[in-house]
Parts: C-alpha cells; structure tokens; sequence
C-alpha cells in the first residue's frame, strides 16, 4: 500500500463522515474513486460503474431534501415552509462552519432547519403550536434525511472498495 492507496482511504473516510458537516459525502466518495482510477491501477471501475456510482450520488444527495420536506409537511408545514426547511439547513450548515467546522455545521444546520420553518410558518399566521409542530417534522425529516444520506454513502463506498483490488 502506497501514499497514494492511503490518500484514497483517507478522503473514502472523510466523505462518509462529511455527510455530517453538509458536504455531499456522497460526491466525496464519487471524486476521490474517480481521482484514484486516473493516478492508481488498483482498481477495476468502468464507464458503467462510474455512471452507476453518479446516479446514486444524486438520488442519495435529492433524497435527503426530500426527506426534510417530507417531514416538514407531514407534520403540518406548508409548501413555503418545506422549502424554508431545505433552505434553512443548508445555510445553516454552511454558516455554522465559520463558527466551528465540525460542531457548528451539525448545529447550524438543525438551527437552520428551526429558523427556516418556525420563522415561515409564524410569518404565515399559524400559531407557536402549530409552527413548531411542522418545525418537529422537518428536525425528523433532517434526521432521516442525513441517516439515508449516510447509508448511501457508505453503499458507495462499498460499492468502490469491492472495485479495488490490492
């Protein structure tokens, strides 16, 4: 095993786990096996797997935001309030790695969640109840959604390992 193969495992590692920081892990996965196909030849990916690998990326990547909204609408929220969830999480995320990258993305983004839904849904004349109810739904939906992002990316990663051969 060379530099190369242990740079491989480690940025493998670093997409499952940066599911967690809202960096899609899932891409991680997808571009460093992409990478290691170019530099190594320890590996058996095709044009195939590649495109197979992508498309799980994305319905991996699509999924989680539905997931959220899923939620968010399930327990009340309205279309606006779903997509202030989504957004809400995101910037969320991304806002709370410049206060402190691992700890801030997982907080920033459930607050982001909070924010986006019980701020649209109050705006929008319901109740404290009924806003933080659909907020409930969206922090379900962000749970599940990073629990499915997570297990896909841990699929992909799979899916690469069993491609290489050392």
């Amino acid at each position: 095993m060379d530099v190369l193969d242990i740079l491989f495992l480690l940025v493998l590692g670093l997409g499952i786990v940066s599911n967690f920081l809202s960096i899609p892990g899932n891409l991680v996965v997808f571009f460093d096996s992409l990478w290691y196909a170019l530099v190594s030849s320890h590996h058996h990916f095709s044009t195939t797997f590649f495109i197979t690998l992508f498309v799980v990326a994305l319905i991996v990547e699509l999924l989680e935001y539905l997931i959220i909204a899923f939620g968010a609408r399930r327990f009340g929220a309205s279309k606006l309030g779903s997509a202030a969830a989504v957004i809400g999480g995101i910037v969320g995320s991304i806002s709370g790695i410049f206060v402190s990258p691992v700890l801030g993305a997982i907080v920033g983004g459930f607050a982001g969640v909070i924010v986006g839904t019980l701020g649209i849904e109050l705006v929008r004349g319901k109740k404290f109840k009924e806003s933080w109810h659909a907020t409930l739904g969206a922090l379900l939906g962000r749970m599940g959604g990073l629990t499915v992002k997570l297990v896909g990316t841990v699929v992909m990663a799979t899916m690469v390992m069993m491609n290489v051969s050392w």
